[in-house]
């Protein structure tokens, strides 16, 4: 697993967020907010967020702000390991007091990425290179068209009784080629490395869009013919995941998850 240690490895980072329902501000408020203004708070550089919300699941109807930072090396340039800012992030924010406008806007809708929020970086074990969903933008609004917009599934994971953490990340390393996701849909594993969820582990299911959700799962841990038709076509894929499972749990209940809707995309 060494490989997946190394500083070039993208960090994805989990920030929970919470709009101000006390004070009257509706969902549609806020997404168009950060949308045509939010969406230009500029990022540090090497780093992108997603605003994503429940379609289904633990936190249906609630917000996520998912960052997909290029490298370890980039994350702890602007954020220490107690999740406060570094001095080079201080000075990032000096010389945009432009955004500090826009974030004392956003504030008055909910809370934003930064402490006291909930949240946990995770480095990346794993992924399925031969996926068919392309890297890009996972919201994008296009005029005439129905806006890009993907799904972002969190499923989280337990090992069980007696496998230890180098076991199960073993078996992984040496296994996760034998994956085949769904058409349009991208398979990731990640391990919290810091924040509130230090060593757990998820996987990350980005897909294409809601349509490409809806082929194979229409509705919560509800597969379709469609699904059990691509089974039998990946026999092999089907194996590893019963070998998983003898390690730890599987995506999908019973475990926590929730399946999420992107709703905005950084623009800078």
């Amino acid at each position: 697993m060494e490989q997946q240690k190394n500083s070039s490895v993208p960090v994805f980072s989990l920030y929970y967020i919470a709009i101000d329902t006390e004070t009257g501000v509706r969902p549609e408020q806020f997404e168009t907010f950060v949308r045509q203004k939010g969406a230009h708070i500029p990022c540090y550089p090497g780093w992108t967020w997603t605003l994503l919300r429940g379609l289904r699941g633990e936190r249906e109807g609630q917000y996520l702000m998912l960052f997909e930072i290029a490298s370890a090396t980039q994350r702890d340039s602007y954020v220490a390991a107690d999740g406060n800012k570094t001095d080079l992030a201080r000075q990032f924010w000096r010389e945009h007091p432009e955004a500090l406008e826009i974030l004392g806007e956003w504030k008055r809708y909910g809370t934003f990425s930064e402490l006291p929020t909930l949240y946990t970086d995770y480095r990346l074990l794993a992924e399925n290179t031969k996926s068919t969903v392309p890297y890009g933008l996972r919201y994008q609004e296009r005029a005439g068209q129905e806006p890009v917009a993907r799904v972002i599934g969190i499923h989280n994971l337990a090992l069980r009784p007696d496998v230890d953490a180098h076991t199960f990340e073993t078996f992984i390393a040496q296994n996760h080629h034998r994956i085949h996701d769904y058409p349009h849909w991208k398979f990731r594993l990640l391990k919290g490395e810091r924040g509130n969820r230090l060593d757990q582990y998820v996987v990350l299911m980005e897909i294409a869009s809601l349509k490409a959700l809806d082929v194979f799962y229409p509705e919560p841990d509800i597969a379709t013919d469609e699904a059990a038709k691509f089974a039998r076509a990946h026999r092999d894929t089907k194996q590893m995941y019963e070998e998983w499972k003898q390690l730890a749990s599987f995506s999908g209940s019973p475990q926590i998850y929730t399946d999420y809707l992107s709703v905005a995309q950084s623009l800078s």
